[in-house]
């Protein structure tokens, strides 16, 4: 058995050891006084015979003295005990556990004493392994890898702020909430506006440096108040490696796109200058054959300087992602909504569009012409990976409650799926599993979805189909 092991067993034996003193404490008082009161009521009735049924009706008055004499004494006892109990207990009560009761083995308050001091000694060492475990505790939390602010929402005092933190924000101590407004001038009120279970993100500036933040919190009563847990995590790294990762894809993409359109008119254009070159070199005119290569190739310079310009818009329209305006929206309404729009397409490609069963009585917060956009991707999506299929072609939507403040849309089909290597390609800009496919659809609704603080997760089977999950805030 570990050390923990161990402390955590002499703690839960101490309270049934403290139970056992007071059972014995209380056993051997009721018994003292019991015998007191038997010992009265004999010399009672003693008394009684002796003065009303006997001529000895002097050694009478003695009993009766005798009886007065025993009852005084019994009530001296309890009063004492009562009084000493009193005394311990308001020790207890004021964590004062100085004070020490003499144990005199032929005394008849030894018992009493015993226990008192074996109850004193318990306490006391129950506060010491207290103190222990609270010590033990405000090690583990300052000396935790995770910054920690705890404080009560109401007066805005801080009850707690390890290390990690003060490090974060390059503060010695923090009393107020209010005073972070020195690191960040939004910083306070968006620490208190955080709702339980939401993981938010910030960035703040700390030496000159960017700083993204992710941030959790919870609430939690301790002694009768509400107080709030923030914990914060430095994902700045994080991002940076992503983002560098992110670029280079990007840059991949946009340098077999330049180049796929680059080379082609870069050859054609010097073929077309060595063409004229040549006829004036010789001083001649242009046969018919090559005024025919000289128009085949112009005409693709011009479809080819199109598509690069096409390609150069769908790169603003990536970059260009309007603000949503956030609203709550029925989810039963988007989804009649995208039923009838590709109402036809579905028939005319026998497709089964299935839609949740039953009353769906859920809102999202999202903009509604931006979730729209969403949906119809992924519908376009799922309709083309079925394209090739003659049969057994489908399209489900399924909404389902995830926790308090999640809505989950998800949009599966029995399409060719995507194959494993691509999956993390997906939602890279202009990277695209079709031949005539942009490759910005996705990445658009990836970056759509952030904004409304949701996200889309893909999972996929080649052969048989992908599903699409949109995580709404509801």
């Amino acid at each position: 058995m570990d050390s923990t092991n161990k402390l955590n067993a002499v703690s839960s034996q101490r309270p049934i050891q403290t139970l056992r003193r007071k059972a014995i404490l209380r056993k051997s008082f009721r018994f003292k006084v019991a015998l007191r009161l038997v010992a009265i009521c004999l010399l009672g009735i003693l008394t009684i015979f002796l003065i009303f049924s006997s001529p000895y009706w002097l050694a009478g008055i003695w009993t009766a003295l005798a009886t007065v004499a025993l009852f005084y004494e019994t009530v001296k006892y309890v009063d004492q005990s009562e009084r000493k109990l009193t005394s311990f207990l308001q020790s207890l009560k004021q964590n004062d556990f100085s004070v020490t009761f003499a144990e005199n083995y032929n005394s008849d308050e030894y018992d009493l004493h015993h226990a008192f001091n074996a109850l004193n000694d318990t306490f006391k060492h129950l506060r010491s392994e207290k103190e222990s475990q609270h010590q033990l505790l405000q090690v583990i939390v300052d000396y935790a890898a995770v910054p920690l602010i705890c404080f009560d929402e109401e007066n805005d005092k801080v009850f707690l702020i390890n290390n990690a933190a003060k490090n974060l924000f390059d503060i010695q101590f923090l009393q107020k909430m209010q005073s972070l407004w020195r690191v960040d001038r939004t910083l306070p009120d968006f620490l208190k506006k955080i709702s339980d279970g939401e993981k938010s993100s910030y960035r703040i500036v700390m030496k000159g440096k960017p700083v993204f933040l992710s941030v959790i919190s919870r609430h939690f009563v301790f002694r009768g108040e509400k107080l709030k847990l923030i914990a914060l995590t430095d994902v700045s790294s994080e991002l940076t490696a992503r983002e560098a990762e992110a670029w280079q894809k990007l840059l991949r993409v946009l340098t077999h796109e330049i180049s796929n359109s680059a080379i082609p008119l870069s050859t054609l254009s010097s073929y077309i200058y060595e063409m004229f070159n040549k006829s004036e070199a010789e001083n001649r005119n242009l046969e018919a054959d090559e005024r025919s290569d000289i128009l085949e190739s112009l005409r693709t310079i011009d479809q080819r300087s199109k598509s690069l310009k096409e390609f150069v818009h769908n790169f603003r329209s990536v970059n260009q992602v309007p603000d949503p305006t956030l609203m709550h929206i029925g989810v039963t309404e988007l989804i009649n909504e995208i039923g009838n729009l590709f109402a036809q397409h579905f028939i005319k490609e026998n497709i089964d569009f299935i839609r949740p069963t039953g009353y769906i009585d859920q809102t999202i917060f999202a903009d509604r012409n931006l979730t729209m956009q969403v949906l119809i991707n992924l519908i376009k999506n799922a309709m083309e990976s079925m394209s090739n299929f003659k049969d057994r072609k489908q399209i489900v939507i399924s909404v389902e409650r995830e926790g308090p403040k999640y809505v989950n849309i998800s949009i599966s089909d029995t399409g060719c799926g995507i194959e494993g290597d691509e999956l993390d390609q997906i939602f890279v800009p202009f990277y695209s599993t079709k031949k005539s496919g942009s490759g910005i659809g996705l990445s658009i609704s990836q970056q759509i979805m952030q904004k409304q603080k949701g996200n889309i997760i893909v999972s996929s089977t080649p052969g048989r189909g992908s599903v699409f999950t949109l995580n709404f805030m509801a």
